[in-house]
């Protein structure tokens, strides 16, 4: 009976060294920090809060000279510049626009989404002028808070360009 139980105790007292010794084998190999050649990212070298800060400044400064540009080449004619994604919802009690001007009282903040970009909580004034229903001379102005812009951010190394649809 001693002789079985020697035997139990040397079994089980492997069992425990080969169990450590792999637990430490374990252990050492998820501590090693990455190598130059480990594609693996840690901490250090994940984008910083600062790299998407700086794009969204530049997508924003994009945006605020592209809406510059368009309330300054909206044209007598009535026409909304090209590309400028601005809508005007408004306009039922003309039959005829023979022109319109915007003007920005707060610029929209540009927001990166996974699509692009969304941009909102601006003030847009536009005066219309043209034939109203009645056909008599009409000039409105309308103003809103509630109006957006989305499009496509593109990242290209130091390069950040906006378009918006």
């Amino acid at each position: 009976m001693n002789r079985r139980l020697g035997w139990s105790i040397a079994v089980i007292a492997a069992i425990l060294v080969v169990l450590a010794v792999a637990t430490w084998l374990w252990l050492s190999a998820s501590a090693t920090p990455p190598s130059e050649t480990d594609p693996r990212p840690d901490a250090t070298q994940s984008r910083t809060p600062l790299a998407t800060t700086e794009v969204g400044d530049l997508a924003q400064q994009q945006l605020d000279e592209h809406l510059e540009d368009c309330t300054v080449d909206a044209d007598s004619a009535g026409a909304v510049p090209e590309g400028c994604g601005i809508r005007i919802p408004w306009g039922t009690e003309f039959a005829a626009v023979d022109g319109i001007r915007f003007r920005i009282d707060r610029l929209p903040v540009l927001e990166i989404t996974d699509d692009g970009f969304v941009a909102d909580g601006g003030i847009l004034i536009a005066t219309v002028s043209g034939t109203g229903q009645d056909g008599a001379a009409r000039t409105e102005t309308y103003r809103t808070e509630s109006w957006s812009l989305r499009g496509d951010v593109t990242v290209d190394g130091t390069e950040v360009d906006v378009d918006v649809w």
